[in-house]
């Protein structure tokens, strides 16, 4: 499981962010909450994350704390 990334953020929409780590992009679905948080574009960013994993689907859901990704 991934369980938080910290690196660049690259890229930032409504309902999602691409977060550079390394020279890997990831694409990580978060809150309007979340996303209202996050630094600007290019600043660094560090978010817990829960991985989704389905027959068809691998997806990752970012969170400001640990204690947010637990709720969830």
């Amino acid at each position: 499981m991934i369980g938080k990334l910290s690196g660049r953020l690259d890229f930032a929409a409504p309902d999602h962010v691409l977060i550079d780590v390394g020279g890997v992009g990831y694409v990580v679905h978060c809150s309007e909450r979340t996303l209202a948080a996050l630094p600007p574009v290019g600043e660094a960013v560090s978010l817990y994350t829960e991985l989704l994993v389905r027959e068809d689907l691998l997806q990752l859901f970012g969170f400001l704390s640990p204690y947010e990704r637990e709720w969830h």
